[in-house]
């Protein structure tokens, strides 16, 4: 009887599934560890490479601390286009149910806030990086709120801007304390108290 043969993978599919291997093993790394304290060779390790073979694919911790964080932005955009479809674009109830989804990701949550703690320093390779996304966090949330104020959706007897700042502070802040004490912070459901505060009472 002939067997199947399994269809071998071209150049590009193992390519592909070796950086797909560091880059979880690094995410994994970075978040028990932060970027100072993680090893280029346990991470090689962790994804079954050399330390040359990892190199081959991101010549520096730097390098692979950037695709880390863009494969976590992926992560993320996906999270919020699906929850914003599915709630009709109601932006308070899609920021609840991101802070939902994020404990269900406390390994991606640590590595969030690690390296956020971290580059905080202008030396760190993700300074400019966090502070742009901050920025541009900030800014989408503000306009998202303004609109909701214009509709009578979000309260108005705070600025946008005032509310944009919160709400990131909220958010960030509940994470801190949820990964300290995950038995006795109730994240989600904080959260939500905090989004009705936001609310119009019409």
């Amino acid at each position: 009887m002939s067997q199947t043969k399994t269809p071998r993978r071209t150049q590009a599919e193992r390519t592909r599934a070796s950086r797909e291997k560091i880059i979880h093993s690094a995410m994994e790394s970075f978040a028990q560890k932060g970027f100072r304290g993680a090893k280029m060779a346990d991470i090689a390790q962790a994804a079954g490479l050399t330390g040359p073979g990892l190199l081959h694919h991101f010549p520096s911790k730097t390098h692979l601390l950037m695709e880390v964080l863009k494969e976590r932005d992926r992560i993320h955009k996906e999270q919020t286009d699906e929850t914003l479809q599915k709630n009709n674009n109601d932006i308070l109830e899609v920021a609840a149910e991101l802070v939902e989804q994020n404990q269900a990701t406390p390994g991606i949550i640590q590595l969030f806030n690690l390296l956020v703690a971290e580059s905080i320093s202008p030396e760190h390779p993700a300074h400019g990086y966090f502070t742009k996304r901050y920025h541009n966090g900030r800014e989408a949330w503000v306009q998202i709120i303004a609109q909701g104020q214009a509709q009578g959706d979000i309260r108005s007897d705070i600025s946008a801007d005032d509310l944009g700042v919160l709400l990131l502070a909220m958010m960030d802040g509940l994470q801190v304390q949820w990964l300290m004490e995950p038995e006795k912070i109730e994240m989600a459901r904080i959260f939500r108290v905090f989004v009705n505060l936001l609310k119009n009472r019409r």
